[in-house]
């Protein structure tokens, strides 16, 4: 017994059935192939004669990629909040700082470098997003 695979234009995917639902028929092997690319985050797709096929998705835009890096860096800098709110508190009230001034430094030279980021000639690729100091993601674990 096979499965029937059309393909719907207007949702961009595959109806799969028991009974001939005018797509072509596929076996309950290759049903379950499909299913399992679709879950591991690969696209079905119609291919010759509108039989289904797996490929790989295609790579996200490049404004998506800035939206991610963008992202991203809000989240960073969100991160590391407190730590500067902490450190200004502090100094305020003429404590002992929980970090040293040259630390404090650091996170202001990393938070900045994290602003700058988006007008960087590197942007949005994520192997040159700016690294925080090592004291800094030791204190954040």
């Amino acid at each position: 017994m096979g499965i029937w695979a059309k393909w719907v234009e207007s949702d961009g995917r595959f109806l799969y059935g028991l009974a001939d639902n005018g797509g072509v028929e596929i076996t309950a092997v290759r049903h379950l192939e499909l299913l399992a690319a679709g879950s591991a985050g690969q696209v079905v797709r119609p291919g010759k004669e509108g039989v289904p096929e797996i490929a790989e998705p295609a790579p996200p835009s490049d404004d998506v990629l800035r939206d991610i890096e963008r992202s991203w860096r809000d989240s960073e800098l969100s991160r590391y909040e407190w730590i500067v709110t902490r450190h200004r508190d502090e100094v305020e009230m003429g404590y002992d700082t929980s970090i040293t001034s040259e630390q404090f430094a650091e996170l202001m030279e990393y938070r900045k470098a994290l602003r700058d980021w988006p007008a960087a000639d590197a942007f949005p690729e994520q192997m040159s997003r700016p690294a925080p100091p090592d004291w800094l993601v030791q204190l954040n674990q």
